[in-house]
């Protein structure tokens, strides 16, 4: 199967107002650059969409990237790239959800120019290296003068746009001060913060390190600190991201973890190129031999050289020495350019010891962290709480009462704390405090409870205490009061026990980032029918577990992954959006079968109900090692393999039941099903007891390896 592109990095304009010394276009091996026009002509361009529009068609993709960059891209003229966002979305259609961005150095960035990128939707990224010391050792004019004070004005004028303010990426210098640059960006505060290594590699190490060889890895492991003790809310991707991978989490940048290509670099002649930043290896290495005038985008994602860069993504394309190093489950070898020699990349990155210390170090400082807090173990479950009658939904309704109770409670007392902050903010936000004020209390508590108003209220709670909450991307989302003023006027007492399906509600969708695709409403106008009728099985079945369903969850949402094949059916639920579920309804361009979406709803109820009964109490210790799941491939906690059986001991009962009085259709596929869960819930029950639980996490495994072996609760 070929690379999946998602993101294009298209090079608008071949040139630059600055000169910084780092740079990889202009300053290392690669100098393709002194050959290629300036600026992108009008029919590059045009073939770039065609070829665009073709690919999102051919792939069925739903959802990519643009990223408009150069040099710097502003010397094209904001007119040409906003027309040119323009042209790309006429091109792929209605169907497919572009997103812009755009890399910038500043120097170009006036209001005009914001208030045009604002209106297009065009987020905008600012480099900027630290305070005016830090900045000007590089980032300075061909003639030595200094940048900052003009980027300064940039990020002040970028300050008023925050919706489509993406962040600040800086390049470390190892001689600057780690506090005093944390404190700098803490002063500034940026949405967002990219710390990048200078680009180096075996031939070109980094600069300084022949003389003083810990300087970079005594910078890291200082500036980690600094942040982990001093700033943890400056929302700093590398540091981020090496938490993420240390627990287990997929990585949100190529420094880190392994992962896939899935990105295209397009130069302003409309040349296919590999990853931009390769370009400090060697001249030529990027390039994929085709342009967007003669090769189809697909062909490119196909080439060997796409290939090769796959491979070295992957645990066989390491080093010996990687291979067998405790870290490299973290680390993955490091970025592919950073790996380069004069033999090829079979090697550890350049930074490797500076990447080890720093991954070492940081696992020890979060088993110090975690083991300096006594974990509470305990729950505040009633002595009277009886776990098997809370797992089948027939025996459950007494026990959902007294966890429901306790979560909407918490969710009504913190949209309560908005109605506070509400009364300090301006005319507007007064205004709709008024609202809220004179609903009544049973309508404040129907929109308090409501998922997408939970997720809001959280961020606009954080967003009082100067935090951010972030999408799964790792980009900030902002909790606007123009939603809270939307959602107050919708109140229908007549919904209270059912469920709002496809409703384009903002904040059941935009903690999700890019990598979940949302139906568009004619195809959930659709898929409402298929709803019914998955919903109709499950009532026919039990009548009980579908009015527990109602009862706990408030929301479906219709999905499609952009990563996955359009054949295959996902859902997922979030404790972030409780009461939600998010199902696909689509297997490529027919709906789902009922039965499965009946699966599917029921599965990510579940998820729902073990929700409810955590926030109760945890079911592991944090400290409890990842183990396999028969369900996944990657190693999961304890808590994370207890919610898959506890799915699954309900699927067996729903697929026992349709291959008893299911259609034909479905009898061959219920008796795989059965065969798979019985054995997956074997193993996982056997793993659990191998877990370390708490004494809630083992009472619930008990419960759940009975149910295991029992009949269907119903025919």
């Amino acid at each position: 199967m070929t690379a999946r592109i998602t993101s294009f990095l298209v090079k608008i304009a071949s040139r630059c107002n600055l000169d910084c010394d780092y740079c990889y276009v202009y300053h290392h091996a690669d100098q393709s650059w002194r050959s290629m026009p300036k600026t992108m002509s009008p029919d590059t361009k045009m073939a770039f969409a065609e070829r665009l529009g073709e690919y999102a068609r051919g792939e069925g993709l739903r959802r990519a990237v643009v990223i408009f960059h150069g040099g710097e891209p502003l010397l094209a003229g904001v007119e040409t790239i906003t027309g040119f966002a323009k042209q790309l979305r006429i091109a792929v259609g209605p169907e497919v959800k572009l997103d812009f961005a755009m890399q910038t150095n500043g120097l170009l960035l006036t209001e005009e120019i914001l208030l045009a990128l604002e209106a297009a939707d065009i987020s905008v990224s600012l480099s900027l290296d630290g305070s005016k010391e830090d900045n000007d050792r590089h980032r300075t004019t061909r003639k030595g003068r200094s940048s900052f004070e003009k980027v300064m004005e940039a990020y002040r004028r970028l300050e008023a746009h925050p919706k489509i303010f993406a962040g600040v990426i800086a390049v470390i210098d190892a001689r600057s001060d780690p506090e005093d640059l944390l404190a700098f960006f803490n002063d500034i505060n940026p949405p967002k913060l990219d710390l990048l290594l200078p680009d180096a590699h075996h031939v070109r190490p980094p600069p300084g390190r022949e003389a003083e060889p810990d300087i970079y890895k005594d910078w890291l492991l200082r500036a980690f600190d600094c942040w982990f003790d001093r700033y943890p809310h400056i929302p700093l991707r590398t540091f981020e991201a090496l938490l993420d991978v240390a627990a287990g989490l997929p990585s949100a940048t190529d420094a880190f973890g392994f992962g896939d290509v899935n990105l295209l670099s397009i130069e302003t002649d409309g040349g296919y190129h590999d990853l931009d930043v390769l370009k400090i290896v060697g001249d030529g290495i990027s390039d994929l031999h085709g342009s967007v005038r003669d090769t189809a985008i697909s062909a490119a994602a196909a080439s060997p050289v796409i290939e090769r860069h796959r491979t070295l993504l992957t645990k066989g394309g390491l080093s010996e020495s990687c291979l067998s190093c405790q870290v490299v489950d973290i680390c993955g070898g490091g970025s592919v350019p950073h790996r380069f020699s004069v033999a090829g990349f079979n090697n550890p990155s350049v930074y490797c010891g500076e990447l080890f210390a720093l991954i070492s170090h940081v696992q020890a400082r979060l088993v110090q962290d975690l083991t300096a807090q006594e974990e509470d173990l305990s729950n505040r479950l009633s002595a009277t709480f009886n776990l098997s009658e809370f797992e089948r939904a027939e025996t459950a309704g007494a026990a959902m009462a007294v966890l429901r109770e306790d979560a909407d409670q918490a969710y009504i007392e913190r949209l309560r704390q908005v109605l506070a902050e509400l009364d300090k903010a301006g005319p507007d936000a007064i205004a709709i405090a008024q609202q809220l004020v004179e609903l009544d209390d049973d309508a404040f508590a129907r929109l308090a409870r409501r998922p997408g108003v939970v997720a809001w209220s959280h961020a606009f709670m954080a967003q009082t205490q100067g935090r951010h909450i972030h999408d799964v991307d790792g980009r900030p989302v902002l909790a606007d009061i123009d939603y809270l003023k939307d959602v107050v006027g919708r109140d229908d007492p007549n919904t209270d026990n059912t469920w709002d399906i496809a409703q384009n509600d903002a904040w059941l969708r935009l903690p999700f980032g890019d990598q979940i695709i949302f139906e568009r409403d004619n195809v959930a106008a659709a898929a409402r029918q298929v709803v019914e009728e998955a919903f109709a099985i499950v009532q026919s079945w039990r009548p009980a577990l579908a009015d527990e369903m109602l009862s706990a969850c408030r929301a479906v949402q219709f999905i499609r992954d952009p990563t996955a094949d359009p054949e295959k059916i996902v859902s997922f639920s979030d404790d972030s959006v409780p009461g939600a579920l998010f199902v696909s309804v689509m297997q490529g361009d027919e709906p789902i079968d009922p039965f499965d979406l009946a699966d599917s709803l029921v599965h990510e109820h579940r998820h729902q109900k073990l929700y409810l009964l955590e926030r109760f109490g945890p079911m592991a210790s944090r400290f409890a090692p990842r183990v396999v799941s028969p369900w996944r491939a990657d190693l999961r906690p304890p808590s994370g393999l207890l919610h898959a059986v506890f799915v699954f001991v309900e699927l067996q009962r729903l697929w026992q039941h349709i291959l008893a009085h299911g259609p034909a259709r479905m009898k061959d596929r219920a008796a795989k099903q059965l065969r798979d869960t019985e054995r997956n819930l074997q193993l996982g029950i056997a793993t659990l007891r191998q877990c370390e639980l708490t004494p809630l996490g083992v009472a619930l495994t008990d419960v759940l390896e009975a149910a295991s072996l029992q009949a269907p609760v119903a025919a």
